[in-house]
């Protein structure tokens, strides 16, 4: 007789007691992943720059330049930092240090940018020019407060005069009634090769940026001209060099040969807090493309986050209720509705819109906390709220500073337990194959550039490079995964003789087998080694240190993991129920993807011995069947 568990997609199932969850689900676990009918230990992390110091990351955000490559900005501390590759540099500096700050990409006929929003000011970043942000707050023309950017206009909320308000700007028209066209503008005299200077449009406002920037004079060997790229490199047609910062205006050109000519350019600017996406201003008869405010004070409680649903409204989510707010085609009426009640959020980052929908955790019950999506009904095309993951205990944390962040088939939920201060838990929800495994990293944000996935911290100001390696910050990775209580026998007590395990291992790693039977304690009965015999050299598979994909395992630091299929040797007593743990000694790759109880004797019908008591007979209680 034998039960064999064949794979592994259930995740981990703590709500119900461990003998009713499914056979191969585990009733509790610490940073394996449950994928592809597999569990996974997690690869670790390493730093991402330099350490950080105590205190915990308040704004996180990936943003793209205009070829494609992305720009990584990180609230850290009193600064707003970008990472250039190989460090961190400052964007922002003088800010609160607990105070959040949100970020929006925006790409337009000006180029590509990031807008930042918080309580100490509202800033234009050209993304090839990051350190080079453009103030752009005006109390005249806008506010500070939280925002995302749709449809060419910004959304803002969480003003600090109107709590309960959500804002929209302008509409961005992006054409000549917002840019201004500068045509020959000198930039030198000729007779010589290198120029440099600033643009004269950034004299006339400091909230201007400058874009479609080209330079031309004339040489020997005809007109040469520089032509923009969008990312700050002025090309010439006849090999000179030359650079331009879009948002100070800064240019340096190097001809190929000694001008003989003028030497002008012609380029565009505008500013943003004019009719575009900083301008929230309106006129008392308010046009189409003009911004507007839309009160939503039902409850009084504070707007938390805003966010974009499948049917194109926007959904403000609060407390206790949520707001939907539709606007109308021709951009001169909407409707602003409540859309729920008993429906809110613990904190302001605990939901993300996805184009599967909008997932958040709904805190209004404050002791039974619900994974849900707002997503749209396949029949009736509304937006509705659906549980997510009913089999989960989600009240074992805490979401006062809960973050969502969408990575590959998960989504992320930054969490803490009871007795931490600071977020201490991800939560790997899989929604697809609606599992949920537990992961220890703090943590406050993450982000997925290609493979990589950057996790900013919730203890100090570092952020990591997750998923990367074969240590976690040089260390063993601390993990652990425990079974269901399983019951092989529904009516008799069993022995078991033999126990097989099978999956990946590296040959650096070594993982533990723990028993326990009838609730006796865990002992450790055997191991698992990556360099045993069992281990078959001719079966590999390529490892690094990311997963991501169609289950492959590949990253930074590559190495080769081996299939192993052992069977080990056990003696038990007679039992009810038997649990199994594994956990990982080393370093290296571990996964298993079989499991099997092998070589069961069945035994007579009777309670394990652990729980046999003598029985009172009489009614007295004196007598006893001794």
């Amino acid at each position: 007789m034998d039960f064999t568990i064949p794979a592994f997609i259930s995740g981990t199932h703590n709500l119900i007691d461990p003998e009713n969850i499914p056979k191969d689900a585990a009733q509790a676990s610490q940073n394996f992943v449950t994928m592809d009918g597999k569990t996974v230990l997690i690869p670790g992390r390493q730093l991402l720059g330099a350490a950080g110091v105590v205190g915990g990351t308040t704004g996180f955000h990936k943003s793209f330049k205009v070829d494609g490559s992305s720009l990584i900005f990180a609230k850290r501390g009193t600064a707003i930092q970008y990472w250039d590759g190989s460090a961190w540099q400052n964007c922002i500096t003088g800010l609160v240090a607990t105070d959040e700050y949100t970020f929006a990409n925006y790409s337009s006929l000006s180029g590509a940018s990031t807008f930042i929003n918080g309580p100490g000011g509202f800033w234009k970043v050209m993304n090839a020019n990051p350190g080079s942000p453009i103030d752009i707050y005006d109390a005249a023309k806008n506010f500070k407060g939280y925002i995302i950017i749709d449809r060419g206009r910004t959304l803002l909320w969480n003003r600090d005069r109107d709590k309960t308000g959500l804002y929209i700007s302008w509409i961005d028209r992006q054409n000549s009634t917002v840019y201004t066209t500068v045509t020959n503008e000198a930039i030198g005299v000729s007779g010589s090769t290198v120029y440099s200077g600033t643009l004269t449009f950034k004299g006339g406002g400091a909230r201007r940026n400058c874009f479609g920037v080209s330079m031309e004079a004339t040489v020997a060997a005809g007109t040469e001209t520089f032509t923009d790229n969008g990312n700050g490199i002025l090309t010439s047609n006849f090999g000179g060099t030359g650079t331009i910062n879009y948002a100070t205006g800064a240019y340096s050109v190097t001809f190929s040969d000694v001008t003989t000519g003028s030497v002008t350019s012609d380029y565009q600017w505008e500013d943003a807090a004019v009719k575009g996406v900083a301008d929230f201003t309106y006129s008392a008869t308010r046009l189409a493309g003009e911004g507007a405010q839309f009160p939503q004070d039902i409850g009084g409680d504070a707007i938390l986050n805003v966010l974009v649903g499948q049917d194109g409204a926007y959904y403000s989510m609060k407390i206790h209720s949520a707001y939907r707010l539709a606007l109308d085609a021709d951009d001169l009426g909407a409707t602003n509705d409540v859309y729920r009640t008993e429906m809110g959020l613990p904190f302001f980052r605990a939901a993300v819109s996805t184009d599967r929908g909008i997932f958040f955790i709904n805190t209004s019950n404050p002791t039974k906390p619900e994974m849900t999506i707002l997503e749209r009904n396949a029949v009736s095309l509304s937006v509705e709220p659906k549980k997510l993951f009913t089999h989960f205990k989600f009240s074992d944390y805490v979401y006062d500073h809960a973050s969502f962040a969408p990575y590959d088939r998960w989504i992320m939920v930054f969490c803490r337990t009871a007795d931490s201060t600071t977020n201490n838990r991800i939560l790997m929800c899989n929604i697809l194959g609606k599992t949920v495994d537990v992961l220890v990293r703090t943590g406050n944000a993450a982000v997925q550039d290609g493979e990589a996935l950057y996790i900013a911290d919730s203890a100090t100001t570092s952020v990591y490079d997750d998923f990367s390696g074969f240590d976690d910050l040089q260390s063993i990775i601390d993990a652990y995964w425990t079974s269901k209580d399983t019951v092989l026998s529904d009516s008799n007590l069993v022995k078991v003789r033999r126990f097989r395990f099978k999956g990946y291992i590296d040959p650096d790693q070594s993982t533990g087998i723990w028993m326990n039977l009838d609730d006796a304690g865990f002992s450790k009965v055997g191991t698992i080694f990556g360099g045993a015999s069992y281990v078959n050299p001719a079966d590999s598979q390529a490892i690094g240190g990311r997963f991501i994909g169609g289950g492959r395992i590949g990253g930074d630091a590559v190495a080769n993991a081996y299939a192993y299929f052992m069977e080990l040797k056990i003696k038990t007593g007679k039992f009810r129920k038997i649990t199994f743990r594994l956990i990982p000694e080393g370093y290296g790759y571990f996964d298993f993807d079989m499991v099997t109880f092998w070589d069961i004797l069945t035994f007579e019908n009777r309670l394990p011995k652990a729980y046999r008591q003598k029985q009172d007979v009489s009614l007295d209680g004196q007598s006893t069947d001794q």
